[in-house]
């Protein structure tokens, strides 16, 4: 074999060996069902309360209790049993507000095809790293009067599109939430979102643990999954961040580490702090220039490096992995 010949053999298995990534995985060959319905569609396409009342028999049936939830919850109609249902729904309808929202969703969403592509790789991916985890048989969507992003049932997801708009939308402009929630009013949330919320409600439970700690690995934990539902995303979305937000956060984890070991907040249990540090919330109180949600960046942080650390370690075997210490002992920060 000439020897440029086993030089370039060489050289292709190094690049293929040093750029190998245990989350870029082939899903071509798994199969999944999911079936989309656009209630919106079907929705704000009847022409009188005589069709809407049909309707919303129809959509009983097909959307179950995700469908009751969205009457009652989101849309404050009562339940979709009451003999008035179909008069409200229709009024709903025909509210100006609404069929602006409507028209809107249908621009923004008008190749919705392609949401759909993502949403079964997506899952695809779950399936591949957990092969027994849940999945849903149906996602449906639906304008939510602004009031719900995305909703998981045992079974079934719901996405109010109308929250996707974009922070620029003629309506969203006009609505008064903080213009930190209208930021990440974008279609570019969308995916992350869904994986988001089917993670916590069907496969990693809402318990989050007690201390600093916990929650630090159990927001870890969701993000990686994340990081392996969505493996070719930008990381600043999986976190739902701006790119600048996730830049300063990079550059200052090593900084923000230390200040929270100088505080001895690593095993607080102090409700006030969990909630600087987790919940939604324009900026982490207490550190200057930061954004929101500080320990759940970290966290993923922490999961991210210890996952790396341990090559041999499977998504399964993360999750399932209870020893706090683990993550702990070989943390170091890198703000480089």
């Amino acid at each position: 074999m000439p020897f440029k010949f086993q030089a370039l053999i060489f050289f292709s298995f190094l690049i293929v060996s040093c750029s190998s990534d245990p989350l870029d995985v082939d899903v071509s060959e798994i199969e999944l069902d999911i079936q989309f319905d656009r209630f919106e569609q079907k929705m704000f396409s009847v022409k009188s309360e005589k069709e809407m009342y049909q309707l919303n028999a129809d959509l009983i049936e097909s959307g179950g209790e995700l469908y009751e939830f969205y009457v009652h919850e989101m849309l404050h109609a009562g339940s979709v049993h009451d003999d008035s249902a179909g008069t409200f729904l229709y009024y709903f309808v025909s509210d100006s507000m609404m069929r602006m929202t409507y028209d809107d969703i249908s621009n923004e969403f008008r190749n919705f095809e392609l949401d759909q592509e993502q949403m079964i790789d997506m899952f695809k991916h779950l399936k591949y790293h957990l092969p027994d985890a849940p999945l849903p048989k149906q996602i449906i969507t639906y304008n939510s009067a602004f009031n719900y992003g995305v909703v998981s049932t045992n079974d079934r997801i719901g996405i109010g599109l109308d929250m996707y708009l974009g922070q620029l939308n003629r309506i969203v402009k006009e609505i008064g939430f903080p213009v930190y929630m209208k930021e990440k009013m974008s279609h570019d949330y969308l995916l992350v979102d869904v994986a988001h919320s089917w993670l916590i409600t069907n496969v990693m439970g809402e318990s989050k643990g007690e201390t600093f700690l916990s929650q630090m690995i159990y927001y870890g934990k969701l993000r990686y999954m994340i990081d392996a539902m969505l493996p070719d995303m930008e990381d600043h979305y999986k976190i739902r961040y701006t790119q600048e937000e996730y830049d300063w956060s990079m550059a200052s984890e090593d900084d923000v580490w230390l200040f929270i070991m100088d505080m001895n907040w690593v095993y607080s249990t102090d409700m006030k702090v969990l909630l600087r540090f987790f919940e939604e919330a324009p900026t982490t109180v207490g550190i200057e220039g930061s954004p929101g949600r500080l320990g759940q960046f970290m966290g993923w942080m922490m999961v991210k490096q210890y996952m790396e650390k341990n090559e041999d370690v499977t998504v399964a075997e993360l999750l399932a992995e209870t020893n706090e210490s683990k993550f702990l002992k070989n943390y170091k920060p890198d703000n480089e």
